[in-house]
């Protein structure tokens, strides 16, 4: 399986990719980089808590990895014709990450849990890990998060010095934390791990499922699905031209956004961290986009704002909207007032760049 750069959207989340042991790399590389970063798992109750809460959604949407922790999410990406190539639990990436310390020295943090869950966490893994670096090992008091000693937490941590940090407070109560104290938390890798302490410990057998969040699935699937379905065939070249103003530089795009055109967008988003300018991708002409191309648009938008910046789209026909509803994208991509048009070309006429189809 070719580990791909981009991620796969399915229904609202860039899900990444990857097999276990391509997450585990990617999660190693970010250690080694510059600044603090957030990996995600997501199964059929976050999928339907980011559809209904919009702020769960952006944070889920701007992790650097998000990865399939349920199999209706890997059977949904092959329906919207880009399979991802596993599903991957936190438990396993857990397991792995224990492995990875032992082996390496990463420094590990087990944040949450009920009572004496972390600490027995930490028993378990140096009993079967010789030289596992856990460094730190606490549950604060069950509390909504409005409420929580935030400043005491990061005490602990900051003290602890992590490389990589495994928080257990359940969906969405962690993904908000973790993004709320990022910066101030300063840890390479902070991570989401729901219940997993609890199963590995073997006091929970599986997560809690909700019928109510498959059947919500059930309900989006087919829309996504006829969505796809609704595009034209095109088998004509894909073009794009680039025009620049005081703050946008505008992408227009004639024909598919797909796994094809990620070249010319990753380009797009360098040259806009570069001259710091906002990223707007006009569709007036896209005829198809593909699960891999909404992927490659989230990441392009996730490392815009990590760089302070934003990506927007412009011109959008009205079917075009549509499918970015059932796609449960649209709260994501924000739409360009009309006032706001470019007016110079990047060169002296708009050069057209053909991509593969």
């Amino acid at each position: 399986m070719k580990n791909m750069k981009h991620p796969i959207a399915v229904l609202g989340l860039p899900l990444a990719a990857v097999t276990l042991d391509q997450a585990v790399d990617r999660i190693e590389s970010l250690i080694t980089q510059e600044g603090a970063h957030q990996v995600a798992t997501a199964n059929l109750d976050c999928l339907m808590k980011s559809v209904r809460d919009p702020h769960l959604h952006r944070i889920i949407a701007g992790c650097d990895i998000v990865v399939a922790d349920g199999m209706p999410l890997v059977w949904a990406s092959s329906l919207l014709g880009s399979g991802l190539p596993q599903r991957i639990t936190a438990v396993n990436i857990v397991s792995r990450l224990m492995k990875l310390s032992a082996s390496k020295g990463y420094r590990i943090f087990l944040l949450g849990g009920g009572p004496g869950v972390a600490e027995r966490t930490r028993a378990l893994f140096e009993s079967r890990l010789p030289g596992v670096e856990i460094c730190g090992a606490f549950a604060p008091p069950v509390s909504a998060l409005n409420h929580m000693n935030h400043s005491e937490i990061i005490e602990k941590i900051h003290a602890a010095r992590p490389d990589i940090l495994l928080v257990g407070f359940g969906n969405p109560k962690q993904e908000k934390w973790i993004s709320h104290n990022r910066k101030r938390l300063g840890v390479p890798v902070s991570m989401g791990i729901g219940v997993s302490m609890e199963i590995l410990l073997g006091d929970l057998k599986r997560a809690p499922r909700s019928f109510k969040d498959f059947v919500g699935f059930l309900t989006r699937l087919p829309l996504a699905l006829a969505a796809n379905l609704s595009q034209r065939i095109y088998f004509g070249p894909t073009t794009t031209s680039r025009t620049r103003n005081s703050e946008y530089l505008h992408l227009h795009v004639a024909g598919k956004i797909n796994a094809a055109l990620a070249p010319v967008i990753d380009r797009a988003v360098e040259d806009c961290i570069a001259e710091t300018r906002i990223l707007c991708i006009h569709l007036e002409l896209v005829t198809r986009i593909d699960a891999a191309g909404l992927g490659i648009l989230l990441d392009a938008r996730r490392r815009l704002i990590d760089a302070g910046l934003t990506l927007q789209t412009a011109q959008l026909p009205s079917r075009m909207r549509s499918r970015l509803d059932s796609w449960c994208v649209r709260p994501l991509l924000d739409e360009l007032t009309p006032r706001q048009t470019p007016i110079a070309s990047e060169e002296s006429a708009p050069a057209m760049n053909a991509t593969k189809n």
